[in-house]
């Protein structure tokens, strides 16, 4: 059986958006592979998470990662790695150990020397990249890292008109976006029934369930698995996220979107969110844009709120838009490529 070694790390300050996407083409590839995980000292929650997927944990030394990673790879490894730190120069030494190498990127920064690069984010062309003449680019949403329990051919069924509006703003949510997405809800309706998803590394937990006296419909979940969150995505009349990857899956969904930009590098998922009309609005912190804003983050998602509800016509081609891009058929692509991959 042949060997893929992955290596991605996950935490309070980083967020958990490498290590998800690493999982999803691993569940995708599950059974055709043995597979090992390479994680700089995971905390005992993310090791759960990696293990449930059958995977073999690697617990790797902050001190000396990655010499340590590359004393690991075995000539017919191939190697999947998500992160900003793995620059050509430890491309080019993971490449000379491995059988392929494989880098998932949403940055398109630096020089690429990976066999094959994967980047989900639309309106991407292998024209944006600086690589090698060798280099397979498999670009956009048909090539989508969601987790298997979001690709369904069959979809999801229609949205439901009085479902809870859905939040979630991400793994780490550093600056409680959260908790400004719970003051617009407020500002629009405080009896609106109300599902915030909190990640492993929420900043204040405290803060979020002390809102419950102004949204008193408000249900405060934490650290769902693949099965709870489509659950609750499929109950939503709305979801309001962060421009990541749970933006991808409200989309694979098929539910009215608006997001929320939380990091620098959200800022080309945003674009295409924005350009395809994917998602109703696309609404940037201040902290985040270089213009200065009019008004602010909770008066932009107020609007955008009000727009979704006032605006059939509008949500409807959204949710079409959605549908022309996420097909649920990025596992059986994603399967086809590494085969090809390990037959060389």
């Amino acid at each position: 059986m042949n060997q893929l070694l992955f290596r991605a790390d996950g935490n309070a300050q980083i967020g958990m958006g490498h290590v998800m996407r690493c999982l999803a083409l691993a569940n995708m590839l599950n059974g055709d592979f043995s597979m090992r995980f390479a994680i700089v000292e995971p905390t005992p929650t993310i090791h759960s998470l990696i293990e449930q997927a059958t995977i073999n944990v690697i617990t790797l030394p902050d001190s000396s990662a990655e010499t340590t990673f590359l004393d690991l790879i075995e000539p017919d490894d191939v190697v999947i790695l998500d992160g900003y730190s793995f620059d050509d120069g430890f491309q080019q030494s993971v490449r000379s150990r491995a059988k392929r190498l494989v880098y998932i990127d949403d940055l398109t920064a630096g020089h690429q020397v990976a066999d094959m690069i994967i980047n989900h984010a639309g309106g991407i062309t292998s024209a944006d990249y600086e690589a090698e003449a060798y280099t397979q680019f498999f670009l956009g949403p048909h090539y989508a890292l969601l987790r298997p329990e979001f690709l369904h051919p069959d979809g999801f069924g229609d949205t439901p008109a009085d479902g809870p509006i859905f939040v979630s703003m991400g793994g780490a949510d550093p600056h409680n976006t959260s908790l400004t997405v719970l003051e617009a809800i407020r500002q629009v309706d405080p009896s609106l029934p109300v599902q915030i998803v909190l990640g492993p590394f929420h900043p204040d937990r405290k803060a979020i369930d002390a809102f419950r006296t102004e949204l008193p419909n408000l249900t405060i979940l934490q650290n769902l698995d693949a099965g709870q969150m489509v659950s609750a995505l499929q109950q939503c009349s709305l979801a309001i996220t962060a421009c990541s990857t749970i933006a991808y899956e409200v989309c694979a969904i098929n539910r009215p979107l608006v997001t929320v930009v939380t990091a620098d590098n959200q800022a080309r998922l945003a674009q295409f969110l924005a350009e395809e009309k994917l998602a109703l609005s696309v609404n940037f912190p201040t902290l985040l844009t270089r213009l200065t804003p009019v008004i602010g983050l909770d008066q932009m998602i107020k609007l955008s709120i009000q727009s979704a509800q006032f605006s059939p016509e509008t949500v409807a081609e959204s949710l079409a838009n959605q549908r022309r891009f996420f097909d649920g058929r990025s596992p059986e692509r994603l399967r086809d490529l590494f085969h090809q991959l390990t037959r060389r």
